[in-house]
This record gives structure tokens, sequence and C-alpha cells, in this order.
């Protein structure tokens, strides 16, 4: 099991437009940041901190928070979940879904996301949504596909959300 200090935490922002290019530079400045996604729908960017203690995050989140032009910032800490020793490809698409599950455990719907292709990691996360899981493919046109033909089909899902990234950012 990984301790609170090996879970990643995820932030859902929402950018003033005139200002979107100007947060993504600032936030690459942010060392705390190891994947800054501008994204489609309901969110602008998706972030995700890198793994460390709650006071950290909480410095972390007030750094985002104060940059010009972020409207909103969400904040989900991830407490179960996997993150097998695959790299990101800077070259493939990028997928983020939110996932809520019902009547079966969490732990269950993680270990199915676990086995699709194309899944690099899926946590268990607090709050509106049950579960975060990443998706890389080699277009987002196979990461929608896979959502409208993989996700359905699993126990315990019953709403899905995919965002899909345009040029995300990495730290090594």
């Amino acid at each position: 099991m990984l301790s609170i200090t090996n879970l990643p935490t995820y932030v859902f922002a929402t950018v003033k437009n005139e200002h979107a290019a100007k947060v993504v530079e600032e936030l690459k400045q942010n060392t705390q940041i190891d994947l800054i996604a501008p994204v489609t729908g309901r969110f602008d960017l998706v972030l995700r901190l890198k793994p460390n203690a709650p006071e950290q995050v909480l410095q972390a989140l007030e750094k985002i928070r104060m940059i010009d032009g972020i409207r909103t910032a969400t904040t989900h800490t991830a407490f179960e979940g996997f993150q097998p020793n695959k790299r990101f490809e800077s070259q493939s698409a990028l997928g983020i879904s939110l996932m809520n599950v019902e009547h079966r455990p969490i732990e269950s719907a993680i270990k199915q996301l676990s086995s699709l292709p194309g899944i690099v990691e899926a946590w268990a996360i607090p709050g509106q949504f049950d579960i975060v899981a990443l998706w890389q493919a080699r277009t987002a046109d196979d990461i929608v596909k896979a959502t409208f033909e993989r996700l359905p089909q699993m126990q315990g899902i019953f709403r899905s959300e995919t965002l899909l990234a345009h040029i995300p950012f990495y730290r090594a």
C-alpha cells in the first residue's frame, strides 16, 4: 500500500479564456506540478501534483490559486489505485476519464481498469468523482472509441466523462 506521500493530487481548473496561454506558462514554473493538460469539457486544465505531504500539497494549491486567470481549482487527492511503470509518451494522445461507481467496491472497478489497454493510471479519489483514470493512445479518436466501447461494459461504473488533452506538458 502506498503512503499518503506517494499518492498524486489532481487539480481540475477553469481559466479565463484570455489568460489560458499565460496561465499554462506560469504553471510550468511550479516544480510541484508534473502534468499540465489543457482539456476539452467542463474544465480547462487538469494538473497532477507530485506525490507529497499534505502541507506541501496545500502550499502548491495556494500558489496555483493565486495565478491571475485561474477561476476555480477543484482538488482531489488519490487514496488508492495503480500506476504501472509506464512513462507518458509525449507523442501520444491523452484522455482523462472521471467516473462514478455504484454498488461495488471502488477497488473492483480499479482492478478492471488496470486490464484495459491504454490506461496509464487509475486512482480512487474522494469527492464528486470516484475514480480518475488517464489514458494514452495513438490518437484522440482511439481514446474516444475505447471509452465508448469499454467503459459501458465495466461492472459498477454508471457514469463517465472523458476530457481530451491538447498538447499536455509532462515533467520528468
